[in-house]
């Protein structure tokens, strides 16, 4: 049985799925064989769906030292926070500075951060 090459083994096995009533579907057979788009035994093509991100977060991931109040100000007044807040959001960089917003308006941030020496990352 150890020298059986894939299409016996696979022969073998519809046999034996046969005889104890299995049935695997073409849609799992795929899956097994890590195949990417599904095809049913008409020919016809499932499609996978795709999810698309719509909301992102933008984290601030360090700063230049010499724009350290810049960055603080920036954070301040896109974040609404107080200046204790946003000061001590900018000092434990990494952080996330904005939570599931568009990707217009995380470029837009990252622009204005960038700008006055943030380094910034949208995830």
């Amino acid at each position: 049985m150890t020298k059986l090459d894939m299409e016996e083994i696979k022969t073998l096995t519809e046999l034996i799925n046969e005889k104890l009533g299995i049935t695997i579907s073409e849609a799992e057979k795929m899956g097994f064989r890590g195949g990417g788009g599904v095809s049913t035994s008409g020919g016809e093509t499932v499609e996978e769906e795709i999810v698309v991100k719509t909301a992102f977060d933008l984290k601030l991931t360090g700063f230049d030292a010499k724009k350290k109040i810049k960055v603080i100000k920036e954070v301040r007044a896109m974040t609404g926070l107080g200046l204790k807040e946003a000061k001590d959001m900018v000092e434990g960089a990494p952080k996330t500075i904005k939570n599931d917003i568009k990707m217009e308006e995380a470029e837009e941030l990252k622009a204005k951060l960038e700008a006055v020496g943030a380094t910034i990352e949208i995830s």
